[in-house]
């Protein structure tokens, strides 16, 4: 198997010649473009079936700009490779049409402007001959706007491919992932990545960060790269970082452990192992991973103990113990808010988290915003200890359910089953009788077309709404749907803001966690419920603050006493 070696280049041949726009009118030429592939210009391997994404600019030679808003399309231009290789000594070949395709093909600059929006232009490994240089060289193709436009037609943007050996049982590969020993190792994660290719890579040992002030994100930056990541059961320590450990994480990451993580946001969104889980098409899948430390978020929304933003995402098996201090939205113990998209779904399932979770808005023990653009996300059997606090739209799981609930164009169809707000305290944190949108137990700002099934809590719950919020209290909720919707809660007559929580139903007096949990049927092929709290199966148990009495025994009820 081979890897492809890609080189771009933005370069004028010999001479620049230019190629009017129709109908310009005589003396008032006001711009001449050319196409340009920003970033950076290193050469890069595609292995096969790979493929790589470059972003497309139009640009403004010189001092020229554009007179009014200009729309260019791009082309691929074979008559540029004889001129390419009679200057340069070369004898690359033209790249067949089966080997890219222009993903995006139309960009804009604005009025007075020199650099346009970005296209994207896929160069995938496909029909390429093995021993043959090829090149492809990107023109722009049209212009519309103004007619006072030129383009520097012997001016391209190049992309230049070399078939190389690859070993499909070498380093990187899912048999013979590269080892991670060190810092160094970890470092080195981004420049071993491929676009196109799962990568691998696993820990051997446990690694101690302490002392490392230079981090940068690995996979912090688009083109996103596919990775695997294996922790090993071995535990990162002491983590200090800007945004987090993976910039984004695509593919997968398990069985890692990471503890004493002290982050201060200088960007977000953040999270202790990536500012995103996920991205556009290219989901993540989660399992087995425990986050441990603080995180103090002052710069934008979005903040969470394993994500800041997840994209489809499956998380199962996860925990977190975080303090979570942040200013902004959306902040939860697994993850900040869901951007998925609509028709794509996330799943959060067997999770539990502990600590104390502060945010402005949109807080929750799980998740701060669930979901967003219509997407659709379950949480399922997950539970929290955490204390939460904020100004409105906060609860013991998930702090906002949906954020255009009186739009009923929108159709979230999220699902909140079997979960338990084991929660410390869950608090306003404003004075300002007029503010009271939402807070649950469960979620505190859901919406008509959620899924609410069979979520309980604690029976001694310690919570409050802000102080001008009278009418919402914990009461008991049955199971709600589309079909069955959730009821809202009273407010004022004329009041302007309105209540959706959720706070599903208490437990019995005295139940401890692992009761309830038994209760709703947890899978006790994962799950331990031996002990007050339910823990992983194989792991330490979390421990229960002082404060919180499990009580005794769970009494003998009808499960109809409990449910709807």
């Amino acid at each position: 198997m081979k890897k492809i070696f890609i080189l771009i280049l933005a370069l004028p041949i010999l001479a620049v010649s230019c190629k009017n726009g129709d109908d310009v009118v005589p003396g008032t030429m006001k711009g001449i473009f050319y196409a340009d592939i920003p970033g950076d210009k290193e050469m890069v391997e595609i292995v096969p079936n790979g493929s790589r994404t470059y972003n497309l600019r139009a640009c403004a030679q010189g001092d020229n700009v554009a007179d009014a808003v200009m729309n260019f399309t791009f082309k691929a231009d074979p008559d540029l490779v004889d001129a390419y290789n009679s200057a340069h000594g070369t004898s690359y070949r033209m790249c067949p049409g089966s080997a890219f395709e222009f993903v995006v093909n139309e960009v804009m600059l604005p009025r007075y402007g020199k650099s346009s929006t970005t296209a994207k232009v896929k160069v995938i490994a496909s029909g390429l001959e093995n021993g043959v240089q090829y090149i492809l060289p990107v023109t722009i193709d049209q212009a519309t706007g103004s007619p006072n436009w030129a383009v520097a037609d012997t001016m391209a943007a190049y992309v230049l491919f070399h078939m190389s050996d690859y070993d499909p049982n070498g380093p990187g590969t899912e048999n013979n992932p590269y080892p991670i020993t060190s810092v160094d190792d970890l470092k080195a994660m981004g420049s071993k990545a491929i676009e196109g290719t799962r990568v691998y890579f696993r820990m051997e040992n446990d690694i101690d960060m302490a002392g490392v002030t230079d981090w940068e994100p690995v996979n912090q930056f688009e083109p996103y790269k596919e990775f695997d990541f294996d922790g090993g059961g071995f535990t990162i320590s002491n983590f200090t970082g800007g945004t987090s450990l993976f910039g984004a994480v695509v593919g997968s990451c398990h069985d890692l452990t990471v503890v004493n993580a002290n982050i201060t946001a200088a960007a977000a969104p953040i999270g202790i192992i990536g500012a995103y889980g996920g991205a556009a098409d290219m989901p993540v899948d989660v399992s087995h991973v425990y986050v441990q430390g603080k995180i103090n978020n002052t710069v934008g929304h979005g903040t969470g103990g394993l994500f800041g933003k997840i994209v489809e995402a499956t998380i199962d098996a996860c925990s977190a113990d975080v303090v979570i201090v942040s200013n902004k939205y959306d902040s939860g113990g697994i993850y900040g808010y869901d951007e998925t998209g609509a028709n794509k779904k996330s799943v959060i399932s067997n999770c539990w988290t502990a600590g104390d979770i502060t945010g402005n808005r949109m807080v929750g023990g799980i998740a701060g915003m669930v979901s967003m653009n219509e997407s659709e996300c379950t949480i399922r059997c997950c539970y929290s200890t955490a204390k939460v606090h904020a100004q409105f739209k906060y609860g013991g799981i998930a702090g906002d359910g949906m954020m255009s609930l009186k739009d009923n164009s929108k159709t979230p169809k999220n699902h909140f089953e079997k979960c338990i707000a084991w929660n410390e305290a869950i608090h306003s944190d404003v004075s300002d009788a007029s503010v009271h949108y939402s807070a649950g137990a469960i979620v505190g700002f859901s919406s008509t077309k959620n899924y609410h099934v069979d979520c309980m809590r604690r029976e001694d719950l310690n919570f409050s709404d802000c102080p001008g919020n009278t009418t919402n209290t914990l009461v008991d909720q049955g199971n709600s749907s589309p079909d069955s919707p959730l009821v809202q809660v009273a407010v004022s007559p004329g009041s302007t803001n309105y209540n959706y929580p959720y706070h599903g139903k208490a437990a019995a007096k005295g139940a401890t966690a692992s009761q309830v949990a038994q209760l709703l049927g947890w899978d006790e092929s994962i799950w331990d419920l031996s002990g007050a709290l339910p823990f992983f199966k194989g792991a330490s148990a979390p421990v229960e603050n002082p404060d919180v009495n499990p009580g005794g025994q769970f009494p003998d009820f009808d499960e109809n006493e409990f449910y709807n």
